[in-house]
């Protein structure tokens, strides 16, 4: 199926973006958006609609993107489910917008992702592990470690994610994390990877 789409980043600039369908058929809006201003934004959601024939709306679906609060030019990944599995067949193109609020204070993750190793086992599941070392004089509360998988071509096949062991980390102690892509349409596709990180 060939769908199109339409950025209406409006202060976020979109580096990828992909329709996929996991293997339970539901499709996923996603990708990888950038903070384009020059301040830091948080609250940010990524909102999806959905047009049929004739241009006509379908529906919306709105979901928060994945690192939150964004500093500028930093990046994070955002995944819009498709519910609906009545509305796939219906979709002919879609658009995607994003909603943020500004803020003067810069968030500040000093975070260190290391020894990272990935993994496929015998039935397709894909492994991704690595330690975490917070390098801020403060503790990292809260804190994920999120991931893009990638096929041959570069095309996105999914985004997930793991919370760190301990989630909350003291400041210059290390975590350690496991991300499992249970999706095997996926893990058996997958040839490169991108880790975020996030925390609160």
């Amino acid at each position: 199926m060939s769908i199109s789409f339409i950025n209406l980043g409006l202060g976020l600039k979109i580096i990828q973006q992909q329709m996929v369908q996991d293997e339970n058929d539901f499709f996923h809006l996603i990708g990888i958006v950038q903070n384009n201003e020059n301040k830091t934004i948080d609250n940010i959601y990524a909102i999806g609609t959905l047009i049929g024939i004739d241009n006509v709306t379908i529906a919306n679906y709105s979901n928060p993107v994945e690192v939150h609060p964004l500093n500028p030019s930093e990046m994070t990944p955002y995944d819009i489910t498709i519910y609906d599995k009545d509305q796939n067949d219906q979709i002919k193109n879609h658009s995607i917008g994003f909603t943020f609020n500004s803020s003067e204070t810069e968030n500040i993750k000093n975070l260190d992702i290391h020894s990272v190793n990935s993994r496929s086992d015998l039935l397709g599941f894909y492994y991704i592990s690595g330690r975490i070392t917070n390098e801020m004089d403060v503790i990292s509360n809260n804190t994920l470690v999120v991931a893009t998988v990638s096929d041959k071509d570069q095309n996105i096949l999914g985004v997930w994610k793991a919370q760190a062991e301990p989630y909350n980390i003291p400041p210059s102690a290390t975590a350690s994390f496991t991300i499992p892509i249970t999706d095997n349409t996926q893990g058996l596709r997958i040839s490169n990877y991108t880790l975020f990180i996030t925390n609160s």
